[in-house]
């Protein structure tokens, strides 16, 4: 991959290049690769009022501070005329970000696993029953909440957890009704786990592409064609299953490691493991044979 060089970054009129026209090749190549994905941005963004214009105000921040991060890579100074050139945005608006800089900050502020996310990630993790005591020995509910959290109070979970139909209250038993915390589609709760998973995922493949860091992140798909309704059906039962014994392991061990960790000081990093399923119908563009190979 051709990346820009400290020529691009001269305020003066550039020097021929060859290097430009690769340069030029990858952007292409990039746009042509986000397309895809922003017909489903759009599409989330149009069915929740939001429109373009709204839409291009609120990346213009985004991309001011992503061409200073640039530019720190290649150790180019920070001049309006470079971040201008960089993200593409008018220097009047660079000029305004610059001024605004010391009083906000533009970044997408990290999103903390609630304490009821933690809760229900702790029961599937110990194989506990579907329906445990409110209260009482290790196995209970309460006794979950004060592993997670000492300054929530458990009856406050208990009912937070009830309103997002996660658990169901019988007498004294708690009764798990969903294996994950998945609030409904429309519930800000729903938004901002989606949001941080596929910022995620975003961030893995796009490192893998660009960053100068000696190691991989995990992303990956399998993907089959051809296939009938009966068949995407069967494949999709098997990957909840294999999602829900590798998930209920990871969880064992993430306890395990956040138990061990959670006192030492270069204790700053986060984990996320995802797993994501789709199927549609399609229309093949030219004749489709399956070859074993």
């Amino acid at each position: 991959m051709v990346k820009p060089t400290h020529q691009v970054m001269n305020d003066k009129a550039p020097v021929a290049n060859p290097a430009q026209g690769l340069i030029a090749q990858e952007a292409e190549t990039t746009l042509e690769s986000i397309f895809p994905m922003m017909q489903h941005i759009a599409r989330w963004l149009i069915h929740s009022g939001v429109g373009y214009t709204d839409f291009v105000a609120a990346l213009k921040p985004i991309f001011y501070e992503q061409a200073l991060a640039e530019l720190d890579r290649i150790q180019q100074n920070k001049t309006d005329s470079a971040v201008s050139l960089l993200s593409g945005l008018h220097r009047k608006d660079v000029s305004a970000f610059r001024q605004q800089a010391s009083q906000s900050s533009t970044e997408t502020p990290s999103v903390a696993i609630s304490v009821p996310a933690r809760v229900i990630a702790r029961w599937v993790a110990l194989d506990l029953p579907q329906q445990i005591p409110v209260s009482g020995d290790e196995d209970s509910f309460e006794a979950l909440v004060r592993h997670i959290s000492t300054e929530k109070h458990p009856r406050s979970i208990l009912f937070e957890l009830q309103r997002l139909g996660v658990v169901e209250q019988h007498g004294q038993m708690v009764v798990l009704q969903q294996n994950s915390f998945t609030p409904d589609n429309q519930m800000q709760e729903s938004k901002a786990l989606f949001s941080a998973n596929l910022t995620d995922h975003l961030a893995a493949g796009i490192d893998n592409f660009i960053s100068e860091k000696n190691f991989t992140h995990l992303e990956q798909a399998v993907h089959a064609e051809k296939l009938t309704a009966q068949s995407v059906e069967a494949l999709r039962q098997l990957s909840i299953e294999l999602w829900q014994n590798m998930a209920k392991q990871l969880l064992n061990a993430a306890i395990h490691h956040c138990e061990q960790d959670q006192d030492q000081a270069d204790a700053n990093y986060q984990f996320r493991f995802g797993v994501y399923q789709y199927d549609a119908q399609i229309k093949l563009q030219v004749p489709y044979t399956f070859k074993d190979k």
